[in-house]
């Protein structure tokens, strides 16, 4: 259709002529019939084509671009979070293989813990102290029989009474019996030593879950050694406990 102007809803072209415009997405436009030049050739003038949005009115917002940025900051949280659960994840499982070395005699990782690096299930000791319960309560059993041990020996002049009297019963009087009051005073100095020495130790083994309980073991035995000792010396520099055995052995 076309008006009285020459303007009509198509725009005129030569026949057989395809629209420059349209290809180089600019608005086609029809052309004055009359120009500068003279008439009009009949071709269709245009200009650039708008812009998406160019148009639009103020305060509009591009949905494609509003949705874009969206699924970016939701990328970016996701790959956050991502990143985040794994240094997570090495921390534990570092600290993990730390405790697990300091925990066991060998370095070997203890069982029972989920998400243990080979993924094995365990049994997991459920003592906070000691390799077991039955070697905690152990251990603890056998410090506080030495600790008794230990303050009867202080009593210096009981223990030297004892043993002049065993010896008196089983063997002979001894020349000078109070030389085994110094006998007595080494073998409470000894105790005391050794019985601080392994409550220390099993200290140590306790807190970091180690088998324990032989430790309180081996202290009786080293202040036993000690004190037995020094009562031999003694006894056997008294020259009627001399005697005395010479004449059983025929000397």
């Amino acid at each position: 259709m076309s008006g009285a102007d020459g303007w009509g809803s198509v725009p005129r072209r030569e026949p057989g002529h395809v629209d420059d415009t349209a290809a180089a997405g600019q608005e086609a436009r029809g052309t004055s019939p009359t120009t500068a030049d003279g008439a009009a050739s009949g071709r269709v003038h245009g200009r650039p084509a708008p812009a998406y949005g160019e148009y639009a009115p103020e305060g509009w917002v591009n949905p494609v671009l509003v949705e874009r940025e969206r699924q970016e900051r939701e990328q970016q949280e996701r790959d956050r979070r991502q990143q985040a659960a794994s240094q997570a994840g090495r921390d534990g499982a570092t600290a993990y293989r730390s405790g697990a070395g300091a925990g066991t005699p060998d370095g070997a990782v203890p069982g029972g813990r989920p998400g243990a690096p080979d993924g094995a299930q365990r049994t997991t000791s459920t003592s906070r102290f000691g390799r077991t319960p039955a070697d905690f309560v152990l251990t603890v059993g056998l410090l506080a029989f030495g600790l008794i041990s230990v303050v009867q020996s202080l009593a210096v002049t009981n223990v030297a009474s004892t043993v002049r009297r065993t010896l008196e019963t089983q063997y002979t009087a001894l020349n000078d019996p109070s030389a085994l009051s110094g006998a007595a005073i080494i073998g409470a100095i000894t105790n005391v030593v050794v019985f601080a020495l392994v409550a220390w130790w099993s200290i140590r083994r306790l807190r970091a879950r180690k088998r324990t309980f032989w430790v309180p073991i081996v202290g009786a035995v080293v202040a036993t050694f000690v004190s037995t000792i020094a009562f031999i010396v003694v006894v056997f520099q008294d020259p009627q406990f001399v005697e005395f055995m010479m004449r059983q052995t025929g000397a």
